[in-house]
């Protein structure tokens, strides 16, 4: 099982986009996929259709169980997306995770010894994580075989993206984490001279880690997630469902 984290610690740059796009592309090509939202503002669930009010148990359950003495499977918090794909969805709880562990044992691991039960059960996970380096990205990192950095191609994209790599990486080796990580140029638009320009800064500095798929800049992606659907359900002859489709070709081929 790869366990893939999304990760950037700047907002804005699509994070929650390609986690949910992309699960979803790998989840039509056969493949059995569990989406974890370690992200306070939830929003996997708002983009997959799932009622904020139904949500009773989420990964911040989880996640504290032991160290409260209620152990909770994962499997009890799960919601079925489709066939191959499930949402284990998060809470405004999880803002208070680095502080309810505080003095824990071991508290960078909770994730790890989660996912642990649920090894042979799904081929791929997705760790949508929080914009911020903190304790929840950590026990991303921990339970990490893969890192996808996504980059938009606009003005601040490559301000300090040299910098938050030398951090990832920092942060795996404390990890003992051998994690492959690499960088998505995503909301790409051609039209632009700014963007154009950034991808070619990309290329040339970044070329051993950059995707070769590129994720264009798509008006229907935006809607799709308006109406809780990925885009391969709203709109499956789009320019966006054909970009994450060759990204989760390329992932699994990878």
């Amino acid at each position: 099982m790869r366990t893939i984290a999304i990760v950037n610690q700047k907002g804005g740059c699509g994070k929650t986009t390609v986690s949910i796009n992309l699960a979803s592309a790998m989840a039509e090509l056969g493949q059995r996929i569990l989406l974890v939202d370690m992200d306070p503002q939830s929003h996997c669930a708002v983009g997959l259709a799932v009622p904020e009010e139904q949500i009773e148990q989420s990964i911040y359950d989880v996640l504290i169980s032991k160290s409260r003495n209620e152990p909770l499977k994962l499997t009890e918090i799960l919601w079925q997306i489709s066939d191959r794909l499930e949402l284990a969805p998060a809470s405004i709880d999880l803002s208070a995770f680095e502080q309810q562990m505080t003095g824990i044992a071991d508290r960078e691991s909770c994730l790890i010894e989660v996912l642990g039960d649920i090894r042979s059960d799904y081929d791929y996970v997705i760790i949508d994580c929080p914009p911020a380096v903190g304790l929840l990205t950590f026990n991303a990192l921990r339970s990490a075989t893969d890192v996808i950095v996504p980059v938009e191609t606009g003005y601040f994209a490559l301000h300090g993206l040299s910098r938050q790599l030398e951090t990832l990486s920092i942060l795996c080796q404390r990890c003992n984490q051998k994690v492959d990580v690499r960088i998505l140029a995503s909301m790409y638009d051609v039209r632009t001279k700014m963007a154009r320009e950034v991808l070619a800064e990309l290329r040339k500095h970044f070329a051993d880690r950059l995707f070769g798929t590129i994720v264009n800049f798509n008006t229907k992606i935006k809607e799709a997630a308006s109406f809780g659907q990925p885009i391969s359900e709203y709109d499956s002859a789009s320019r966006g469902q054909r970009d994450f489709r060759l990204l989760a070709e390329e992932v699994i081929d990878s």
